[in-house]
């Protein structure tokens, strides 16, 4: 199992009661796709985090990692994303900051530019705590890290990228560093992929599945997934990000490791759980209500130490 490294919830202090307790702010990269309607449906829903919820979940979702065999290390929140003037509460989904690989951190760059800041400041912290070196994208990419799955196989390396709020220059570049043995881009209408993307991984590390959001994925996707020889399993748009007015419970934004897969809720959609069962993968389930409604979850929340 890799280690899993994630950022704890910002403090209270002042006219700042906790995470998110001013509202979600909404954002969008550079089109329609790249929208996070889980923070519209908050925003216009009036939805505040009860803050006692909010905490209660995050801490079951910590001891869920270590009960699933996952080693955890938490990381304070950064003091200057928690400020009344610079209030990025979002930050705490550490995985769309960058991606730890060997001695380096590959660093953001957001198409939600207002975002871009949580990239600089997870990027020093990885510097300092970690004596990391910082790799920076080329100008013109794009690659926020909620669109990328890198998984170590027994039959090798893959590489998933999402094209939503990331482009291929950004996914290229970071592919030229990997070196993955299977490289596969996914257009999805998702505004990361791991809201409408999930590997599935066996005990024995093999992947044998891919969970994927019906009519999220473009076709010529799809077919490239074909051709990894693995089954593809749709779900229903609730357990992704949803459909018009309803929001999804985001239960394919996954953690997942040889054997095991964590989130936020089981599968709705009929005969997913018992699929998962077939395959012997053991399911750990502790809600994240608050962080829902944040377009986020058990993905989203952590990230790897690749060595």
């Amino acid at each position: 199992m890799n280690e899993i490294i994630i950022v704890d919830l910002p403090k209270a202090h002042g006219n700042i009661q906790g995470c998110w307790s001013q509202g979600y702010p909404i954002h969008q990269g550079e089109n329609e796709n790249s929208l996070n309607y889980a923070t519209v449906y908050a925003n216009e829903h009036q939805i505040i985090p009860n803050q006692v919820e909010l905490k209660r979940d995050f801490e079951a979702f910590k001891s869920l990692i270590q009960e699933a065999g996952f080693s955890l290390r938490v990381l304070p929140f950064p003091e200057t994303l928690n400020q009344e003037t610079q209030l990025n509460h979002d930050a705490v989904f550490l995985r769309d900051a960058g991606l730890m690989f060997q001695n380096f951190w590959i660093k953001a760059n957001f198409s939600a530019k207002n975002r871009q800041i949580e990239a600089e400041v997870h990027a020093k912290t990885m510097r300092d705590t970690f004596n990391k070196d910082i790799i920076e994208l080329p100008k013109k990419s794009q690659l926020e890290f909620g669109e990328v799955f890198l998984l170590y196989t027994e039959k090798g390396s893959y590489y998933f990228g999402g094209i939503a709020r990331s482009n291929k220059i950004g996914h290229d570049f970071v592919r030229d560093i990997i070196k993955p043995d299977h490289y596969c881009l996914i257009q999805s209408e998702g505004y990361h992929l791991d809201t409408v993307f999930s590997p599935v991984i066996d005990r024995d590390n093999h992947l044998i599945a891919c969970l994927v959001s019906n009519n999220m994925i473009h076709q010529n996707s799809l077919a490239a997934l074909k051709q990894l020889d693995i089954e593809l399993i749709f779900l229903d748009a609730i357990d992704s990000s949803g459909e018009g007015k309803n929001l999804g419970n985001y239960a394919v934004n996954t953690l997942i490791g040889p054997g095991v897969m964590l989130n936020g809720d089981k599968f709705l959609t009929e005969h997913v759980e018992e699929k998962l069962e077939s395959f012997g993968i053991k399911r750990f389930v502790s809600p994240l209500t608050y962080f829902r409604y944040a377009g986020g979850s058990y993905h989203c929340l952590t990230n790897e130490v690749y060595q």
